[in-house]
């Protein structure tokens, strides 16, 4: 389990805005609704996050380890590490006002760091070939690509 980080607006070429990277909370799922009824695109990829409701996936993903990148009150990021005792998948959702700020890269090495606390021998995620920055974000954390185009392993 990580401690609250904080990250410094200039670490992450953002403005003055003071940002904070922790594990999510129950507390936290107002805020994750609000990121996610404003966040776009809906449905991106696989129909991830959702259109509607997004309270029932949220829920869903709640067994999980869940993080989130906070600015004053509002959540920004989320990614969840959704895994079994061997494997697990990799999903990251930057707010489209906070894209292009490193907040996905910092949040996917939480999520290989968290795999690796947990025991996990591979990780894995997919995403549409036109999220570029993601896929070569997956292949500069060391990353492969699988048979689908969109997907990404890393062996731990």
């Amino acid at each position: 389990m990580i401690a609250e980080e904080t990250i410094t607006a200039a670490a992450l070429e953002t403005s003055s805005l003071a940002l904070s990277l922790r594990l999510a909370t129950h507390d936290d799922r107002g805020a994750l609704i609000a990121m996610y009824l404003s966040f776009e695109p809906k449905g991106a990829c696989l129909g991830l996050p959702p259109r509607k409701e997004p309270q029932f996936w949220l829920e869903n993903l709640s067994a999980f380890p869940n993080f989130v990148v906070v600015a004053g009150e509002r959540i920004i990021a989320h990614a969840a590490l959704c895994s079994d005792a061997e494997s697990g998948e990799v999903a990251v959702f930057v707010h489209q006002d906070f894209r292009g700020k490193k907040l996905g890269k910092r949040l996917l090495v939480e999520l290989i760091a968290e795999a690796r606390r947990n025991g996990l021998k591979k990780i894995w995620g997919m995403t549409e070939l036109d999220n570029v920055p993601m896929l070569l974000l997956a292949r500069s954390l060391g990353f492969s690509p699988g048979a689908d185009p969109r997907e990404f392993f890393l062996t731990l």
